[in-house]
């Protein structure tokens, strides 16, 4: 049995809380006519970033002058089925973690009702270089985004 057969749950996206709409761009496409990989993870990223925003406001920033930043630690994506240009995206984002001063985000790329791609990513907020703990407020938003909630 696949992972995804396995948690089912996954494709349906009724089963995450934050929701992003992306129209696809002429320059998504590759030779074929298809949204190409990279396509895939940036729409992705686009997904994570509003989320991120909801969540911690204007964190992100320049991590030089020792402000806390979020950074990407980890992402697998499976590409399941093509997407396609013209059209939109919907990235579907929940929360699957919260640890001291990461967490964990599950999440689906729909194109049409189809889910055309699935991601796992570790999130590590940090300042100075080094993680930094998650406030209590952060927490709390973040397990209010909880995937299946």
């Amino acid at each position: 049995m696949s992972r995804l057969a396995a948690q089912s749950a996954r494709l349906d996206g009724g089963n995450y809380p934050s929701r992003f709409g992306y129209r696809t761009l002429f320059s998504d496409m590759d030779a074929n006519r298809h949204l190409n990989n990279g396509t895939i993870g940036r729409i992705l990223e686009e997904g994570r970033s509003d989320l991120h925003h909801s969540v911690f406001k204007r964190l992100p920033g320049s991590g030089a002058t020792g402000r806390p930043m979020l950074l990407l630690a980890t992402i697998t994506i499976e590409y399941l089925r093509e997407g396609r240009y013209p059209g939109t995206v919907e990235v579907a984002t929940g929360v699957t973690r919260v640890g001291t001063s990461s967490f964990g985000l599950a999440q689906a790329a729909f194109q049409d009702g189809a889910c055309v791609a699935v991601a796992d990513c570790i999130l590590v907020k940090t300042a100075a270089g080094r993680p930094t703990p998650l406030t209590a407020a952060e927490r709390d938003l973040l397990e209010g985004l909880a995937f299946g909630a």
